[in-house]
This record gives structure tokens, C-alpha cells and sequence, in this order.
């Protein structure tokens, strides 16, 4: 008999696990102390295991991250549950609390409006019906997709948001699972923005690489040694060399392959039970019969969001005092994503009453329908939010850059900063924070290590600093908690357990790759022939493992 989880015996098991976790953290720590003297080592992997292998065994996020998080202020309480649990509830409206953060919540719930306000007006309709005549085929929806994620290339959320919601009714005609659709979305937003030369992501990148090269008195130009980097960010050029062959191929192998063999057999683009984080069926927002579709409707918001969030990148970069290309770099991404969303709302509203589409009261309806069905995976990233800082305060982080301080040969760093970032990026769930973490490290290591033995430091430091990158890359691309792998889902109406189970199999294939690549820079070979054979052993590996989709020819 197969048990469910929805059975009460599963819920006293949780109930019980959560009794055992706090009992270890009171037993452990019982001597307490104040939270900056205490040091948890090993166990400070325990709060994002729980909240990952919870979160998988379960599917319930939330409640897998709240214990995850109550198991870290347990423990930061020195044992005592009852304080710890308010020590979760605390990190959670910290995270509200923090302008950046509020500032996501606004775009998210914002940007969930303003696909409302597309739908109830025609603009969603008339994009998906002109798409439609254009594409022919499963492989051009696909392709399609990709095409789209690599033209956003300057923001990765708002990469997600574009081709998610863009390109979900799209490859829902062609029968194309969410979890597929998701895993496109997620492989094509954070490897495209590190290696673009000009994105948010750069701009934050560059702010990292300069302290460090401040502090160690180095005088290259830190955006001339990101460009410098690139090429060692392996994985972002293994992982979309992957998906562009599994687009082309027609292939899939394990979960993802169940998965797309179920959608075209069936037409179930979603699993029976599933949750995904943006409702599949959003009641109110079918345009009315007689409401024109026109694709003007379409192109101008989106026009208006991408155009007043690249404004804004420059203008709150310094333009005109500075260049176009270092404003952009350093821009606030999340003060332009939320004002260009709310600007891209107003222009819609606008536009729509001048062609006097809908009633007033239908638009805004829509718009408060898109953000309620944007709503559930909010709540996951506000959460996962908490989490973050709860694993910061815990010390994960510092005991998984500890643990590797001791390799000394300058060659070998890139490969264990990518090992070690992956790590970190996959327990923690966030990029920004593992490369926050691990650049003021392993640069100096570098630095100094390699000046003992007499070799030119940027030798090393220009690999290590690509490695830092592709190594919160790959942990991102596997991690449940991960924000962008949220948005991901949420955006794309998946399923967010599901994206990840499905998506997992091809980051650690891609991540593999990577681990050959950086194998290469040990042993001297040139980054582009590193680059080629890792690519080339992933593909093949790809070809081994991967089995045609069964597709539905009745279609």
C-alpha cells in the first residue's frame, strides 16, 4: 500500500522529528552563551539539511524551511526551542524588514499584477496566438523558450519572469511539462547574467572582486579582471551547452524524462497532485470574447518593463557622470526592478483605458487577481529569506570554507572553491551570499600562497574568481531554497519541488563537467580546451543516459 503524506501518521512523524532536533540542539548546547561566542562546527550543516531533506520527503516548503530555521535559532538559543522558535519568527520579518528584500516582494507581487492586468486586457492572449502561428513544432516552442531566456540577459529575475510567464500557455499548446519549461527558465537566467559583461548580476560581482583587490593592493581594474574570468565560469558554458543539445535532441533521461512523457501522452503539463507556486487556473482573468487581441497590448508593457528597469540601472549607476556600461554594472537591480515594475503597471493601465479595452474595475481585478495567484511563492522566498539568515548566523558557511583551508597548491584552489561553493550555494540557497563568502577567502589564499612560491598571483586569482561564480551557479541550480530556483517555479507555474527533483539531475551533470574543467587548470591545459572537452564529456554522457520522448503524434 502506498502511504501518503497527507496520512496522520506522517504528520506525527513530523511533529516527532522536530522534538528530536530540538532535544540534539539542547543537549549539544546547552551551555548557551551569547550568539556571537557560540561556534556549532559540523552541526552547523544540520538546519539547511533538515530544511532540504524535509522539503524533498514532504514537498511542503514552508513547513520544511520554518524548521529548518527553527532548528538554527534553537540552536543559537543554546538549546531552548521555545526562544528558538522566536528566533524563526524574528529572521522572517528581518527579511521583510530589509529594504532589498521588500523591495523583491513589491516587484514579485507587482509583476504578478501586471500579468493580471495583460490577461484580462488580451495582451497575454494575442502574444501566445501569434507565437503560435510562428512555431510549428514541440523543438521550436522549446528552442523558442531558450532563444528567450539568452535575449534577457541583464537581469536573471527578471529573465524568469519574462520567459515564464511569456512562454507558459506557449508550451502548454505543444504539451510541454512545467517541470521542462522551469528547468529552461532556470538554466538560462543566472548562467546568462554572470558571463554577460553587463548585468546586475556584474554589478554585484564587481563590488566583490574590488574590495578584495583593495584590500591586497592589487591595481588591476576589478570589472578588466571579471572580463578576465569569464572563461573559467565553466559550468554557465557546460550547463547551457547541456540544455541547448537536450532542446535539440528531443531527449531526456530520469525524473524530467517521466515527466515530459507524461505531458505528451496525457497533456498533464503538471503532475497529478501537485502545488505549483503560481495558480495553474486563475479564475477572473480569461479576457472577455469581445475584448480585441491585439499584439501591441503584449509588446508595450514588456517593452516598458525592460526599458524602465535598464533606465533606472543607469541612472541609479551615476550616468551621466559615469559610462553607460559602469552605471549599468552599478545599478540597483532590486530599486529598478521595483520601480520599473510599478512604471510598466501605470504605462498598461494607461494604454488599456485609452483604447478602452475592459472597465476600470475588470483591470484592477486582474491586476489584484495576478498578485494573489503570485502570492504562495512569495511567502516561499520571504521564507527562504528567513532561512538564509538563520544558516549566516549559525556559521554554515565559515565551517564549509574552514574545512578546506588547508590546500595550499595554488592550481588546485579553483577546483575546491567550486566544490566548496557549490556546497555552500546548495545548503544556503543563495549566490550573492556564497560569493559574499567565500571571495574574501579564497582570493587572499590565493594571493598569498602564490607569492610565497614566487608565481604571478593573477595567475590563479582570474580562474578562482570564475570558479567562485560557477560554484554558487551550480549549488543555485540544485538547492530547493534557493530564490532564483523559486522564482523559477513560481513564474513558470511548476511545481517548485518538482523543478528541482527534475532539474537536479542535469545541474549535477553539468556541475560534473565543471569538475573536469577546473581538473584542467590544475594541470595547466588552456581554458578553451578545457572548456571543449567538458563539454563534449557531458553531452556524450548526455547521449548515454538520455532516451527519446514518446510524443503523442494524434496531436
Amino acid at each position: 500500500m502506498k502511504l501518503r503524506w497527507d496520512q496522520p501518521w506522517k504528520k506525527f512523524y513530523t511533529i516527532g522529528l522536530i522534538i528530536l532536533l530540538s532535544c540534539m540542539t539542547s543537549y549539544v548546547f546547552a551551555s548557551g552563551g551569547e550568539r556571537e561566542n557560540l561556534s556549532f562546527g559540523i552541526f552547523s550543516l544540520l538546519p539547511p539539511l533538515v530544511a532540504i531533506l524535509l522539503a524533498i520527503v514532504t514537498k511542503e516548503v514552508l513547513l520544511s524551511l520554518f524548521i529548518g530555521t527553527w532548528v538554527a535559532g534553537t540552536m543559537l538559543a543554546g538549546g531552548n526551542p521555545i526562544t528558538g522558535f522566536g528566533n524563526s519568527v524574528e529572521s522572517l520579518w528581518n527579511a521583510l524588514g530589509d529594504p532589498w528584500s521588500a523591495r523583491i516582494v513589491l516587484t514579485s507581487l507587482t509583476l504578478g499584477g501586471l500579468v493580471g492586468i495583460m490577461r484580462v486586457g488580451g495582451g497575454i492572449e494575442a502574444i501566445v496566438h501569434w507565437i503560435t502561428k510562428k512555431i510549428k513544432s514541440v523543438k521550436g516552442a522549446l528552442l523558442a523558450t531558450e532563444l528567450a531566456g539568452f535575449v534577457i540577459f541583464f537581469e536573471d529575475y527578471v529573465n524568469t519572469l519574462v520567459v515564464g510567464t511569456t512562454m507558459s500557455p506557449i508550451t502548454k499548446e505543444y504539451k510541454i511539462s512545467k517541470e521542462k519549461l522551469s528547468y529552461i527558465v532556470d538554466s538560462t537566467a543566472a548562467p546568462i547574467a554572470c558571463i554577460a559583461g553587463i548585468s546586475s548580476w556584474v554589478a554585484y560581482l564587481v563590488g566583490q572582486i574590488g574590495m578584495q583587490f583593495d584590500d591586497l593592493g592589487i591595481s588591476l581594474s576589478p570589472y578588466g579582471a571579471y572580463l578576465k574570468s569569464i572563461p573559467f565560469v565553466v559550468y554557465s558554458f557546460v550547463a547551457l551547452s547541456l540544455l541547448t543539445y537536450v532542446v535539440l535532441s528531443e531527449k531526456d533521461f530520469g525524473p524530467m524524462l517521466e515527466a515530459e512523457r507524461r505531458a505528451r501522452r496525457t497533456g498533464k503539463i503538471l503532475r497529478d497532485g501537485a502545488k505549483p507556486l503560481i495558480a495553474a487556473e486563475q479564475k477572473g482573468l480569461e479576457p472577455d470574447k469581445d475584448c480585441p487581441k491585439r499584439l501591441i497590448n503584449f509588446i508595450v508593457p514588456i517593452v516598458s518593463l525592460i526599458g524602465l528597469i535598464v533606465i533606472l540601472l543607469i541612472k541609479t549607476g551615476g550616468w551621466p557622470e559615469v559610462s553607460i556600461s559602469e552605471a549599468i554594472a552599478n545599478g540597483s537591480s532590486s530599486k529598478s526592478l521595483c520601480l520599473g515594475s510599478f512604471g510598466a503597471v501605470f504605462i498598461t493601465l494607461v494604454l488599456y483605458k485609452i483604447q478602452n479595452l475592459v472597465p476600470t474595475s475588470i483591470l484592477f481585478k486582474g491586476y489584484m487577481e495576478g498578485m494573489r495567484s503570485i502570492f504562495f511563492g512569495t511567502l516561499i522566498l520571504i521564507f527562504a529569506w528567513g532561512i538564509g539568515s538563520s544558516i549566516k548566523a549559525v556559521g554554515t558557511a565559515k565551517f564549509l570554507v574552514g574545512i578546506t583551508e588547508g590546500v595550499l597548491s595554488p592550481a588546485i584552489i579553483p577546483l575546491i572553491t567550486f566544490l566548496v561553493g557549490g556546497v555552500i550555494s546548495f545548503s544556503t540557497g543563495t549566490s550573492y551570499g556564497t560569493v559574499a563568502v567565500l571571495m574574501p577567502i579564497v582570493i587572499p589564499i590565493v594571493f598569498n600562497v602564490s607569492t610565497v612560491d614566487g608565481i604571478d598571483p593573477m595567475m590563479y586569482i582570474i580562474p578562482t574568481i570564475g570558479a567562485v561564480f560557477a560554484g554558487a551557479i551550480f549549488g543555485d541550480h540544485c538547492s530547493p531554497i534557493s530564490d532564483t530556483t523559486i522564482m523559477s517555479s513560481m513564474f513558470s507555474g511548476a511545481d517548485h519541488i518538482d523543478h528541482v527533483k527534475t532539474q537536479m539531475p542535469y545541474a549535477v551533470l553539468a556541475g560534473l563537467g565543471a569538475v573536469i574543467g577546473y581538473i584542467g587548470v590544475a594541470i595547466g591545459l588552456p581554458i578553451v580546451i578545457n572548456i571543449i572537452i567538458s563539454i563534449l564529456v557531458v553531452l556524450m554522457t548526455f547521449r548515454i543516459l538520455a532516451k527519446p520522448i514518446e510524443e503523442d503524434t494524434g496531436k
